[in-house]
């Protein structure tokens, strides 16, 4: 069977030529294809490190210097105050789960602060964010420790000053920061101001900048909201409780002048951040669908094109697949033989393919992707789904038509022929 099988390959060198060609084109298509894939699913896939259900965005205004209302403060003491008197009025009502206040910090904001932080000799590569918040931030967005901390105890730790590190501040050139023992206790400081240094107190599960970001947006240091920041302390957040998530910003925005005015503030909206979730990432979601379509386009024409090659390869040995089964060949000697050849094409040609398609990701042509653009998990993985499509096509394409030549009776063949 062996040799009969790389006899007929030999015989037909020229026609087989130029099929490995497409073969060739195809695969390096083709794993482009299942690479953008991947990435895809493994960005879906991840956790994000924060929880935004039952969570809102109470958006605080200031009346105007012109208002009768208008209260003029003699100290910033006065406005820290009224700030901090109107946070503990809402963790006061009694669905709330948990209210805090913060700079630059909530999820899906597109408003950042941030920079350079040094630890020891280690200097984090590019930006890393910076948010300043009060300790219930935490509990309301559920942030967890690597090791297993809590909200609650992250909070508690936030509260005596220490600071907060994600586990990947220093990749992706240095180690997590939990590899770096002892870690806790450690200070840090930012930019070159190594007089103003802060202690680490727990490393926290990476928090996503949102769903898709990758690289230096996903790494942040959480610092406590202290009395000079309240200044600058704008975004009030709040968790609802599950059992009690109906109509809150229709119920908060009618309990605001009465309840919640305190000094010249007062509650101007209220959001929730599965509105402020969808609103951020529906650009991002349309430029998903449609690189979607496009690839899902691009599969299906390499799919009928594939097909319809070896469809087309198979029907015209009609009368070779009558004369062999004359000559007492069984059905799946014939199947053997014709399937034998498209896969050993392609095994031929799949190792010339993952050479280009390795030169593509050293070349950083392909998709970006946890700070690499080659890994060999990934360029093997991608190169095995793309050998099993094309395997699945040239045996659909090769074994539908042989059926059907197989059930037309030699003579019948062979005088069509």
């Amino acid at each position: 069977m062996n040799q009969k099988l790389f006899k007929q390959i030999r015989n037909e060198w020229r026609s087989n030529l130029w099929l490995c060609l497409e073969l060739l084109i195809v695969s390096v298509v083709l794993w482009y294809i299942v690479d953008y894939f991947y990435v895809s699913k493994t960005l879906y896939s991840r956790p994000l490190g924060f929880d935004v259900e039952h969570c809102y965005l109470i958006h605080l205004n200031e009346v105007n210097d012109k208002s009768p209302d208008f209260k003029e403060y003699e100290s910033n003491e006065q406005m820290v105050a009224d700030k901090k008197e109107l946070l503990m009025r809402l963790q006061r009502r009694p669905e709330v789960e948990a209210a805090s206040l913060s700079v630059n910090s909530y999820p899906y904001n597109g408003s950042n602060s941030g920079g350079e932080f040094t630890l020891d000799t280690l200097k984090t590569s590019g930006y890393t964010i910076r948010r300043i918040i009060s300790p219930d931030f935490l509990r309301v967005f559920r942030y967890t420790g690597v090791n297993d901390e809590t909200p609650e105890q992250l909070a508690e730790i936030l509260s005596r000053g220490k600071a907060l590190v994600s586990d990947n501040l220093m990749n992706y050139d240095h180690p997590e920061i939990t590899s770096m023992q002892p870690y806790t206790g450690r200070r840090m400081y930012m930019y070159q101001d190594s007089t103003n240094t802060f202690e680490i107190g727990a490393a926290i599960k990476p928090v996503l900048y949102f769903d898709y970001m990758q690289g230096q947006m996903n790494r942040s240091v959480v610092q406590l909201l202290n009395e000079n920041d309240y200044g600058w302390a704008d975004e009030l957040c709040v968790r609802v409780r599950e059992n009690m998530d109906n109509d809150f910003a229709e119920k908060l925005m009618a309990d605001s002048e009465k309840q919640l005015r305190v000094g010249n503030m007062y509650v101007a909206d209220v959001s929730s951040f599965a509105d402020i979730r969808d609103n951020v990432m529906r650009s991002e979601h349309q430029k998903d669908r449609n690189y979607i379509t496009c690839m899902a386009f691009l599969l299906v024409n390499i799919f009928l094109g594939l097909l319809g090659t070896f469809w087309f390869r198979t029907q015209q040995r009609t009368a070779d697949i009558a004369i062999r089964k004359v000559s007492g060949a069984s059905g799946s000697n014939i199947f053997a033989l014709l399937l034998g050849e498209g896969l050993i094409l392609l095994s031929v040609v799949t190792p010339i393919a993952l050479i280009i398609d390795i030169n593509i990701a050293h070349n950083e042509l392909n998709f970006y992707l946890a700070g690499d653009y080659l890994t060999w998990p990934r360029m093997l993985f991608c190169g095995l789904v793309s050998y099993a499509a094309m395997a699945v096509m040239i045996c659909l394409g090769i074994a539908i038509p042989a059926w059907r030549a197989m059930h037309i009776a030699p003579a019948e063949a062979l005088r069509d022929e």
